[in-house]
């Protein structure tokens, strides 16, 4: 799938509008579930995710530490780290506000963060989206997201963390995962935001259609 350049020119106020609107209808509706529905959820999710060839086949894979409200993974990296895979996690970096991902043996290397995160220590070293395509090339990167639509198209929380990775691993499938839920038609999205290559929800796994 094609990625996008560099941001040329900042958002329009219309599609600015629209994402802080959207946001707040997707937290709203994460918020609402009951536990142990999202728990199930989660776990169909990653179920139908764990089954595909995407994943049998990659022997590398960057996922993430759900924070509350976000579809949990926690199943796919215990099943990674048990099939032994290389397993990165992400990291903000403090005095920059950028992500790096840091490659973890187990679930409790993470330590609290801000917002609520779990994230490897700053001890660990991490990969900058600098080193994207060269040091750092998992072969699967699991992204989430406050809603998706058909094209692939992601809305995160604003500060183009994924974004800057999406644009420079040409050789990484990139799978975005979430609940039914934030599946949305068509996102508003400007020239810079990055597609991913596939969409898994508890109910369903599908290419994304550009």
């Amino acid at each position: 799938m094609p990625r996008n350049p560099e941001p040329a020119a900042p958002e329009s106020s219309s599609a600015v509008a629209e994402k802080t609107a959207l946001r707040r209808r997707m937290r709203m509706l994460r918020e609402s579930q009951p536990p142990d529905i999202a728990r199930k959820r989660s776990r169909n999710a990653q179920a139908r995710l764990a089954g595909t060839a995407h994943w049998k086949n990659a022997r590398s894979v960057a996922l993430y530490a759900a924070c509350q409200g976000e579809l949990s993974v926690d199943a796919l990296m215990e099943n990674a780290w048990e099939s032994g895979r290389a397993v990165y996690l992400p990291r903000v970096r403090r005095e920059s506000g950028v992500m790096d991902f840091v490659p973890c043996g187990s679930l409790t290397e993470l330590v609290p963060a801000a917002f609520g995160l779990r994230e490897p220590p700053e001890s660990l070293p991490g990969f900058g989206a600098e080193e994207a395509g060269k040091a750092f090339t998992p072969d699967l990167l699991v992204v989430p997201g406050l809603a998706f639509d058909r094209r692939g198209m992601r809305l995160g929380f604003g500060g183009g963390y994924y974004d800057r990775f999406l644009r420079r691993l040409a050789n990484c499938r990139c799978v975005g995962i979430c609940f039914e839920f934030q599946l949305v038609e068509i996102l508003p999205a400007e020239a810079w935001d990055q597609p991913v290559h596939y969409v898994c929800t508890e109910e369903r796994f599908w290419k994304a259609r550009p």
